[in-house]
């Protein structure tokens, strides 16, 4: 498996950078994308000690041009993409009267424009092959609701519709697409956004409430999920949305 390769969006950190470590363990080659150089060149230096090659592409997803970049630098060093995870989300806080325009149109430019560039631009490379797996990042907030997130869990909940008539339409192709929709996970972002909040202690235990194991994920345990659908463990499972939530979709 040492040259296949996998690409992540969002690698800098948290879920990204937790898939990145994940695969490179697993014999992958990683390609980072992400906005934050420092944390992504950071990134790229974890994969390389773990003795997998990695290149770090500074690229907004958002952006068509930075992403056909990235795609043309991966294919450059590696010649191939095996695994692409549409990983980089970012949520913005307000109702549907309080999120402004700006707001409203940047969350969806980078949720779900995003995974569109992205996989305009990886894929092809899968057809080639003959082969892939595609896996989108959803979130728990795209099936149950909290407050104030009318972009992000708007957003977020259309990721399902997308990974359906992805993988229908790429399964002549012998590519899989799944979707991973995580709950409460301990990650950098959430912790800052813990710290913030009125009561932090008040948030965190709100947040543990919404599993039935009565705490937070940890990224590895949501990277754990994304690199079996990648595998040939799971060559039968296509469209398909794994919740990684602790139970919250159950509640």
């Amino acid at each position: 498996m040492s040259n296949k390769v996998m690409i992540v969006s969002g690698g800098a950190s948290g879920l990204g950078l937790a898939a990145g470590i994940k695969f490179a363990k697993n014999g992958y080659n990683i390609v980072i994308v992400d906005v934050n150089e420092e944390k992504g060149k950071i990134a790229e230096q974890q994969i390389k000690d773990l003795g997998q090659d990695a290149i770090f592409c500074l690229c907004d997803i958002s952006n068509k041009e930075q992403v056909q970049a990235a795609a043309r630098v991966t294919k450059e060093r590696f010649g191939r993409a095996d695994v692409l995870i549409n990983n980089a989300g970012l949520e913005i806080r307000g109702s549907i009267l309080q999120c402004t325009e700006e707001d409203w149109d940047k969350t969806y430019a980078i949720n779900l424009k995003g995974i569109y560039l992205m996989s305009n631009a990886f894929i092809p490379s899968m057809i080639e092959q003959g082969a892939g797996s595609v896996i989108n990042t959803g979130s728990i907030l795209g099936y149950r609701t909290v407050g104030e997130r009318a972009a992000y869990s708007s957003s977020k909940g259309a990721i399902d519709t997308l990974t359906r008539s992805m993988a229908y339409d790429l399964a002549k192709d012998n590519i899989r697409v799944n979707c991973v929709a995580p709950g409460a996970i301990n990650t950098p972002l959430l912790r800052g956004s813990i710290n913030d909040s009125p009561n932090p202690a008040e948030t965190e235990a709100f947040l543990n409430s919404k599993s039935v194991l009565n705490r937070m994920g940890t990224s590895e345990e949501v990277a754990n999920v994304m690199y079996f659908l990648a595998s040939d463990e799971a060559t039968f499972v296509t469209g398909a949305t794994y919740f990684v939530d602790g139970g919250w979709s159950i509640l």
